[in-house]
């Protein structure tokens, strides 16, 4: 396994450079439908940014479909048979959504699959949402609440079929479907993790200093609104006076180093909020393309995407080879999370060959990436007990969260929430002008 430098920003938007080689915890972009936002970034690397628009596809039941998955999908690219049914399936349940609503109680506490059911139709969950999420997940999804939905398929139907007829969208309201298939995508030449090494570079450039490979090991909230903030770094040990702290620590390991102790209810609201593991899974092969798409998901296979990485940007290794980066979830208790190099090839290849996308003798070289910590686990009752960890937080004047410490979200959200921050703790900053 790959592991970040001492001096190398960590986390999911890092790049980790090994060789000629710069991995993503996997392949990612840069999109806003804020254009101050996006000038705002942009400007920090002048011509370093390549640029495309989103092109993914998904493959299941031996065809390759459009990604998202849209009214246009199931109208022009599924079988007849699963596209009668789908429609049949989402107009029936749109017809008796009002009599439900009469008749039945509403679920004070809906579940995915109630969700999902309900945007979409029995039929089209149960081919297509229903099989992709619990593989994600490895979660049933009445066990996990609607938020685990990514925004990319929180788009209704009847949307769906306008996008296939109005260009122009409003931008104040658009969902990922529309904000990937609409907006360019940017991605920095040397790797997504320039992004936060660029951001560094300015608070250096302004007299802020960054200190680089620590781990927070105890934050001492102190009573004239100060904290120390203990860290190490390998046998090395320091403590910081701080008047502000700013966290992108996940909610689960931030809340435990608190001093003195939250009350009992916060601890144990810990307990019942969790983490996906992600571990990617870089092959690297002679330079072709292996993909129509820069993205392919995958049902029934132990990765749930390939990224075909020289469609992102051909500079992440040299010019004759190319990478594909395969991704999987997993528990933190699995054996998966634990697995070697050569195991988890021996996972893939089997699949890659029977599903005729790369054979065993093309792999040159194999790289793995592994992240405890890579999607927060929305699970069906976790709301109340992020809200009251993060009601106990907002109550601490000096301590704030910022980013996907226990929930999801975008990296222009993430971005968009710490200028706003900023803007709160360093009075007199423009940041509040970005919407």
């Amino acid at each position: 396994m790959i592991e970040a430098k001492k001096n190398e920003i960590r986390g999911l938007s890092s790049t980790i450079k090994t060789g000629p080689y710069r991995l993503d915890y996997g392949p990612h972009f840069f999109l806003s439908e804020w254009p101050k936002l996006v000038e705002k970034i942009t400007v920090l690397f002048e011509e370093e940014l390549s640029t495309f628009r989103r092109n993914a596809q998904i493959y299941f039941h031996g065809r390759f479909y459009n990604y998202p998955l849209t009214a246009r999908n199931v109208l022009l690219q599924m079988p007849i048979r699963d596209a009668v049914l789908s429609s049949l399936s989402y107009f029936g349940q749109l017809i008796l959504k009002p009599l439900k609503t009469i008749f039945s109680k509403s679920k004070k506490n809906p579940s995915f699959e109630d969700r999902a059911k309900s945007s979409f139709g029995g039929y089209l969950f149960e081919l297509f949402f229903k099989p992709y999420t619990e593989q994600f997940w490895q979660i049933p999804c009445q066990e996990l609440s609607p938020d685990s939905m990514p925004t990319n398929t929180r788009l209704s139907f009847f949307k769906s079929l306008k996008l296939l007829f109005v260009k122009d969208i409003v931008r104040s309201s658009m969902s990922l479907v529309e904000r990937e298939t609409t907006l360019l995508l940017q991605y920095p030449r040397q790797g997504i993790g320039v992004i936060p090494k660029k951001i560094v570079e300015q608070i250096e450039h302004y007299g802020g200093k960054v200190h680089e490979g620590w781990s927070t090991k105890k934050i001492s909230l102190q009573p004239d609104q100060t904290s120390q903030v203990q860290a190490v770094n390998g046998l090395e040990s320091t403590s910081y006076t701080a008047d502000e702290i700013i966290s992108t620590i996940p909610i689960t390991e931030l809340v435990p180093i608190l001093e003195p102790k939250p009350p009992k209810a916060v601890l144990e609201s810990v307990s019942h909020l969790d983490f996906l593991s992600l571990i990617v899974v870089y092959l690297v092969i002679n330079n072709r393309g292996i993909l129509k798409s820069s993205y392919l998901y995958q049902l029934a296979t132990p990765y749930n995407r390939i990224g075909d990485m020289n469609k992102f940007c051909p500079d992440l290794c040299p010019v004759d080879e190319n990478m594909l980066a395969l991704e999987f979830t997993c528990h933190k208790d699995e054996t998966l999370c634990q697995s070697s190099k050569v195991d988890l090839f021996e996972l893939s290849i089997e699949h890659l060959e029977k599903d005729n996308v790369l054979k065993r003798e093309e792999v040159k070289d194999i790289f793995v990436l592994k992240a405890r910590h890579g999607y927060p686990i929305c699970f069906r009752d976790y709301k109340p007990y992020l809200e009251n960890i993060l009601f106990y937080v907002d109550a601490v004047k000096n301590l704030h969260v910022v980013g996907r410490p226990g929930r999801y979200m975008d990296m222009d959200q993430c971005l968009l929430e710490a200028f706003d921050l900023a803007d709160k703790t360093a009075p007199g900053s423009d940041n509040h002008s970005l919407v």
